[in-house]
């Protein structure tokens, strides 16, 4: 029945003669009507009870006061507004007095206490105020809708959900949606029920989690130390994926003995630092140099349920990728890079944060994460061949901060002045962005080309011509401090990132190229001149450093000396003056390099094989001359020395065998019937200058012979059984002359 029902008032109307003044009825709606905003017909009901009322059973009341329209008030966003600037300024004159980050005792959860595993143990008691330097670009409101999702999820959901990332494109978006559209419509929140027993983690699910924690066992106190230094003087400066103060602090305070994860990126570290270390502890049962940090290894397994991912998992993953590379099984890289990539995206770290939101400690580890993931990635496709994950058109994080590591308690302020180590990481990222395009453009299928029609020659010249413009484009970007000068070379950590960036510029180049070197001259110089160039780099960075290099340049040296060796053979068919003595030479430089990395990694030692071999051109290559104490003096070399070494035919008796051959068989084979051969004074760039097509070479070549060459293995799963048939085949000898 209605309460309070109003009375419906009438405009008192003239009896008299003047016109008739209609009467205007005045009813008010009630409660439910006016929050459904539709008519109400209370009044003229019966019962007082309106049709609306009715039908939804509802009493009809008169209860909520009236609202007066008028303009909105905005008084209210103002005022929120500026709590919301105060509380950011109190924040930055904290930050500016206290050292938030090196001062605050670390407290964390014991394993057996920690809840479901939905929260971080964090590094980082307060996060620094200093916003990021690269403006936002959203657009849209659906780049928003990531976090606020997750945000209105947490309270709304148990463990299962909460703090996931969910995309614009998920059913969480369209319920997201159809939440805050029920909200407007009633004019209060939502009430949650949720069934616990759809929503929490199973007690039997939960179980098998806590019964299959590991158990892990760590080195002694002065091992740790000395392997901690090597990690971080080694790889931190190309892989800054950790954060050296915070992480050193939290093994000093024992974290990796109450958390799990953190555990497991602790042995990740001590494993990679091990391939630096001499010390017998660091091996298996003091047996090889090729079991160096396997012991640690070994116990870091892949536990993934239903937790959130923290960021020492993440980046237990990215160590783990960069490890197992060097190992007998290197594709198992690819496990342990397909899970971190995918904890990557359930924590939304590829999206990119709202503008003016701050940037914190633990939220700068995260993209460092990210973006090493990204240069894990493309080292791994570049030396398999395989498609990538990440494509740029899915992610538009931002680039880490170009602040060390030391300064991040410090408002996250580089001075004035001080080079950051940081700077070479965001222009490695940046040339990985162009291996990505790269990877599509030249060697995508040709079912993509064909869908953006793409497909056919003269659209490739242009693709090849816009990649090279983006390298001239990128190598005018490079810092100063980071470019390569092999004649006054930096110090310290900037010497082995200019190294790598340089070799991974050229490295690039060849990658660009190396499709056409078979039909464009043009090509094939490049790859060439950029494989001297690598070979040569990477050899004044052995003589200086003297320690094992990471996969990252064992990959670009072997195949610069792929290509020397094809671009030899190609010009020695074609007649061409070409001093070939002066280019195998350099590939003996780069087996030379290949034989150093096979002490701790054994993939390198098949790549010296495979290299060998071809190389030597007259049957399989013998084992490496390479005595003890030439090993022993040359680590005791410690300055860059250009003066030219001992004869190539002493280190690599073999070697005067092949100059023969070369001089010899190979000549009189390649040369045979064929009617018209360029000038032997004609250089090769007088040939290029002629044409760009290299279809002299090319019909001058024997295609049983080139065929060795052109069909070699994509990948190197293949290549045992590349080298058993040829060392079988009787082509071999036929066509070498053995």
């Amino acid at each position: 029945m209605a309460s309070e029902q109003p009375q419906s008032v009438a405009e008192p109307s003239s009896q008299g003669p003047g016109p008739r003044v209609k009467l205007r009825k005045q009813t008010r709606s009630c409660d439910l009507c006016r929050q459904r905003k539709s008519r109400c017909d209370g009044p003229d009901m019966p019962n007082g009870c309106c049709s609306n009322c009715l039908a939804f059973g509802s009493e009809c009341t008169y209860a909520e006061p009236s609202q007066k329209r008028g303009p909105k008030n905005t008084k209210n966003i103002t005022i929120e507004k500026l709590k919301k600037e105060n509380a950011s300024l109190k924040a930055q004159l904290r930050s500016i007095s206290v050292c938030s980050l090196c001062t605050q005792p670390l407290q964390p959860r014991p394993l057996e206490d920690r809840p479901s595993g939905t929260q971080d143990v964090s590094v980082f008691p307060y996060d620094s105020p200093q916003r990021d330097n690269t403006p936002s670009e959203l657009s849209d409101e659906q780049d928003l809708t990531g976090e606020e999702m997750a945000a209105r999820f947490n309270l709304l959901s148990m463990d299962s959900l909460k703090t996931k990332y969910f995309g614009s494109a998920s059913g969480y978006a369209l319920a997201d949606n159809a939440i805050t559209i029920k909200e407007k419509y009633i004019g209060r929140p939502s009430t949650h029920w949720r069934r616990p027993v759809f929503w929490d983690v199973l007690p039997w699910e939960k179980e098998s989690y806590d019964s299959d924690r590991p158990s892990y066992v760590y080195p002694s106190a002065d091992l740790i130390t000395c392997l901690l230094d090597l990690y971080f003087t080694n790889v931190h400066p190309t892989l800054p994926i950790l954060h050296r103060p915070s992480f050193e602090r939290s093994v000093a305070e024992g974290l990796h003995l109450v958390d799990m994860e953190f555990g497991g990126l602790f042995l990740a570290v001590l494993a990679i630092a091990s391939w630096y270390s001499d010390d017998p502890r660091v091996f298996v049962d003091s047996d090889t140099s090729l079991s160096s940090g396997w012991k640690f290894a070994k116990q870091v397994r892949i536990r993934r349920y239903w937790f959130e991912p923290t960021i020492h998992e993440v980046q237990m993953y990215g160590l783990m990728t960069l490890f197992v590379i060097g190992t007998s099984v290197p594709q198992v890289a690819w496990l342990y890079l397909g899970v971190g990539i995918r904890c990557l995206f359930q924590r939304g770290v590829h999206r990119r944060r709202p503008e003016g939101q701050p940037s914190g400690a633990e939220k700068e580890l995260w993209k460092r994460a990210f973006w090493s993931f990204i240069a894990l990635e493309r080292m791994v496709c570049l030396f398999t061949g395989r498609p990538m994950s990440l494509h740029a058109e899915d992610y538009d994080v931002e680039m880490p901060l170009e602040v060390d590591d030391e300064y991040w308690s410090r408002g996250f302020v580089q001075p004035l002045g001080k080079l950051s180590q940081l700077s070479y990481f965001v222009c490695r990222s940046r040339l990985c962005e162009i291996i990505e395009d790269v990877f599509r453009r030249v060697y995508g299928s040709t079912k993509a080309k064909l869908r953006l029609s793409r497909d056919g020659p003269e659209w490739e010249q242009r693709a090849v011509a816009d990649l090279d413009s983006s390298m001239n484009d990128y190598s005018d970007s490079i810092p100063p401090h980071l470019r390569w000068d092999p004649e006054n070379p930096p110090d310290g950590a900037f010497f082995d990132q200019s190294a790598e960036l340089h070799i991974t510029y050229n490295y690039v180049l060849i990658v660009i190229h190396r499709q056409y070197i078979h039909k464009v001259a043009v090509s094939l110089s490049i790859c060439a001149s950029a494989a001297r160039t690598i070979i040569h780099t990477a050899d004044i960075w052995l003589r200086k450093r003297q320690r094992v290099p990471l996969p990252t340049l064992t990959n670009a040296v072997f195949v610069s000396g792929l290509i020397l060796v094809l671009y030899t053979l190609k010009t020695k068919r074609a007649g061409l003056s070409h001093d070939k003595n002066k280019d195998l030479v350099q590939v003996a430089t780069a087996m030379d390099f290949l034989k150093f990395g096979e002490s701790r990694f054994q993939p390198v030692g098949r790549l010296w094989e495979i290299l060998g071999e071809i190389w030597s051109f007259d049957g399989p290559f013998p084992k490496h001359p390479m005595n003890e104490t030439d090993s022993a003096a040359r680590e005791e070399t410690s300055a860059i020395t250009d003066a030219p070494g001992p004869p190539l035919t002493e280190l690599y008796p073999q070697f005067e065998q092949s100059l023969e051959f070369w001089n010899t068989t190979l000549s009189s084979l390649l040369l045979a019937d064929q009617p018209v051969v360029p000038a032997s004074e004609m250089s090769f760039d007088e040939l290029l200058s002629a044409g760009d097509t290299v279809d002299a070479m090319d019909t001058a070549l024997d295609d049983e012979l080139f065929s060795m060459w052109m069909t070699m293995p994509k990948n190197i799963q293949q290549w045992d059984t590349y080298i058993q048939q040829r060392q079988t085949d009787g082509a071999w000898s036929d066509n070498f002359g053995g």
